[in-house]
This record gives structure tokens, sequence and C-alpha cells, in this order.
């Protein structure tokens, strides 16, 4: 299996387009074969009242609220379409994490072929379920999840794979995921990201064994 440099570009671009044009060249002059954004609407995402994480106090204004931050930080449609064809002018694959369901959408709309899954809707289900019935490659993220939980996430996948017409339920989904079809179905679409969902993650809290613990226990590319 061949190697793929992700350059994780996420919101590092504040907001300005010109920046995030940038980041591109320079993930592409560094011999990257993908840059990856993030996909959202900040209404969708956080309350006006909630307050922001300390390590986002700590770097951004103190007096704007988590939903302030978020949406100086939104890419439009527009935006999207510009980064995507600057992404082909330096030859580099683009990449992005939708972070609901009308992001889901933009990016499916505009002709990827992936789709990276954010660590934080690993269990949301009806997400899951759109990118299943997409028909689209997953990068399937991992950060702060069990075994159990990715195992469910996999049976929602595989649900939809499978083209399973029961009610949906959490025996629908655990049953499609032990369904002797679903490995090569989930094998065809999904490659597990193993996360620390710590910024910066120390070295002590890599936990890298956990690549060869999701390997065996998932038979997928991890």
């Amino acid at each position: 299996m061949s190697v793929k440099i992700i350059a994780e570009a996420g919101v590092n671009h504040n907001g300005s387009l010109a920046c995030a044009k940038e980041l591109i060249e320079a993930a592409a002059n560094a011999g990257a074969d993908i840059v990856k954004f993030q996909s959202f609407r900040a209404k969708d995402l956080a309350l006006p009242s909630a307050p922001k994480a300390k390590y986002q106090q700590k770097f951004t204004d103190k007096n704007e609220s988590q939903m302030e931050m978020l949406k100086k930080l939104e890419l439009d449609e527009v935006s999207h379409l510009e980064l995507i064809e600057h992404c082909k002018k330096y030859e580099i694959e683009f990449l992005s994490s939708p972070f609901d369901i009308e992001s889901i959408n933009l990016l499916l709309d505009m002709g990827l072929k992936t789709i990276k899954v954010p660590s934080g809707e690993l269990t949301n289900a009806p997400y899951l379920m759109k990118i299943g019935a997409s028909g689209c490659k997953v990068l399937l993220s991992t950060g702060m999840s069990t075994l159990e939980e990715i195992e469910l996430a996999l049976g929602v996948l595989a649900f939809n794979y499978l083209k399973y017409t029961v009610p949906l339920s959490l025996e629908a989904f655990s049953s499609a995921f032990r369904d002797p079809m679903a490995a090569n179905a989930l094998g065809k679409y999904v490659t597990l990201l193993h996360c620390t969902s710590e910024y910066p993650a120390s070295y002590e809290d890599l936990n890298l064994l956990a690549i060869d613990l999701m390997r065996e226990h998932f038979e997928l590319p991890v």
C-alpha cells in the first residue's frame, strides 16, 4: 500500500482566502499529496452563548463567543471552489472535513470523492448515514472513541453499503457490522485514522500502538 501525506490546513487560514491559498502552495511545495480544510456552518456547531475552550481563549479574542470565532473561519461556496481550483493548479488533492449535513452536501456537489469524518461526528448516526449513502470514500477519525463506538459507526456505514431496508436501530447497525458481506463493503470504502484529540499532543499521549490494535480488530486500513 502506498503512503499518502495529508497536510492539515484546517482553519489555520484564519478566514483569509489568500492565506488558504498560501497553505495549499506550501503543502504542495513540501511534497504533500493532499491538503485538508474544514467545512462547516457556525450556526450548526455552536450556540450564541457557548464559551470558547481555554486554549482558544489563550490565542484569540477573549471577548468573542465560540460562534463569533467560528463564523470568521467559515469558507463559503465560492471560497471552496477557488481553493479546489488552486489545488488543481498546484497538483495537490483538495480534501475537507464537513461538520454538518449541509457541508456534506456542499462537498459532494463539488465532486469530492473522499470525505474526512472528524472525530466528533463518529457517533453522529444521521451524519454517517448521509455519507454512507453517498458512495464516497471515507477517512474515519477515531479521536476520543472506544472500540465499541468505532464498531457502531462502521455498522452505520455498512447499513448503507449493504442497502439494508429494515428500520433504523442500534441493533440493525450492529447486525450490519456483523454481516459476512460487511468486511468487503467496508474495506472498499473506509480507512480508519488513529487520532489523539489533544492540540498539540504530547508524545506520551500518542498511543501509536492503537494503530495495530484497530488494524487487527477491524481488519481495515488504518
